[in-house]
């Protein structure tokens, strides 16, 4: 069970899935929003998109009354009080339940808050059989991950078990595994397969930029800074993720450079990784993930403040990436990081060191070990 506000829970889902599949077992990821309205899934499907827009849009626009909420949240949540987002997702408890029971599912996974909120009320109201697990896709225990009860809780890394703990997470059941990641970025092409295959130049550095699920305003910034200490010899790639607007802007921007390749949602995103030199981005969890799985030095930049600005933080300080706030200072640290080969070899060092490449399995593993 996913929900669709950013991009990354859905593919923390789908890497899941991906393991239970492979190994024979039946499979469904879904939105968790679409099974309300009495499983009305048009009408949910709907709402869902609404509120993934609304959430985009906060995040956007106004990132420091976002990170405010966020703060708040972090120390609502530590007076072990129920929140207001136990209380909306738990109304949504009958009508999973009735799914989870129709579908005769032995495991419910979720990798939001929100549905993760859902389940706890799920299992608090109907116990029996069916176990029920959370994973957290950020690299720090966010506002009210430790709230739902459940019989398990997987986290992205070892070093994060303390900070969890001190949230309020079972040390019995909470599992330091890795974050899930498909295992496309485990087997992605060769640089100079990647290129070709994607029609990109195989003579030039490519510089891959991504504005994240919600979308990012540095892009044309960064962008600017980039083909313009670069002159030539260089080519952009942009992933605009499924922000239609933020596609049809940039692409009429860039339309005229032939240096500049922009890229709406695709589901090839680890061949553009493949074909890249570095990759300039907004510190998401999960994308940062596939990106150093597959060895690929990161600069990041524009962080909104709470969860993605301590994503960037747990990034660099194990030296994994580095971190620049500001966009075109990050877009200089571009060519300052292309030139050092030691720093590069040192970065996918690091890289290959701190990263869990087959977390899903272990999460996958751990189910089966309490079912």
């Amino acid at each position: 069970m996913t929900r669709n506000t950013g991009e990354g829970h859905n593919r923390v889902a789908q890497a899941v899935a991906q393991v239970f599949t492979s190994q024979g077992d039946d499979c469904e990821v879904t939105d968790a929003l679409c099974l309300v309205n009495g499983g009305d899934r048009d009408s949910g499907k709907h709402r869902a998109d609404l509120l993934s827009q609304m959430y985009g849009w906060a995040a956007l626009k106004m990132p420091s009354v976002f990170g405010a909420v966020y703060n708040l949240g972090d120390l609502y949540s530590r007076t072990k009080a129920p929140s207001p987002i136990h209380f909306q997702n738990s109304q949504y408890a009958g009508v999973t339940y009735d799914h989870i029971r129709g579908g005769e599912f032995d495991v419910a996974v979720a990798t939001h808050l929100f549905p993760q909120e859902t389940l706890s009320a799920v299992r608090r109201s109907h116990p029996g059989r069916v176990r029920y697990f959370s994973v957290l896709t950020d690299y720090s225990c966010t506002p009210f991950f430790s709230e739902p009860a459940l019989d398990g809780y997987f986290v992205p890394h070892p070093d994060m078990l303390d900070d969890c703990l001190k949230h309020g997470l079972p040390a019995q059941i909470t599992y330091p595994v890795g974050l899930p990641v498909n295992q496309a970025f485990r087997t992605a092409p060769s640089k100079p397969d990647a290129r070709r295959m994607l029609n990109l130049p195989s003579d030039l550095p490519v510089f891959m930029l991504m504005s994240g699920g919600v979308g990012s305003l540095y892009t044309a910034e960064a962008c600017d800074r980039l083909l313009t200490d670069s002159g030539e010899d260089v080519h952009l790639v942009i992933l605009t993720g499924r922000r239609q607007d933020l596609f049809a802007s940039v692409s009429k921007r860039y339309e005229a450079d032939k240096r500049v390749t922009v890229v709406p949602f695709t589901n090839r995103v680890a061949d553009y990784m493949a074909a890249a030199d570095i990759l300039l981005t907004k510190p998401g969890a999960v994308s940062s993930t596939e990106a150093a799985v597959m060895g690929l030095p990161l600069i990041h930049t524009a962080a909104i403040p709470g969860g993605e600005v301590k994503n960037a933080h747990f990034f660099a300080d194990h030296g994994m990436s580095l971190y620049n706030q500001k966009p075109s200072e990050a877009a200089r640290l571009v060519h300052w990081l292309l030139a050092d080969q030691d720093k590069l070899d040192a970065m996918r060092a690091h890289q290959h060191e701190a990263m869990i490449a087959d977390g899903a399995e272990h999460i996958v593993a751990q189910i089966k070990a309490h079912v």
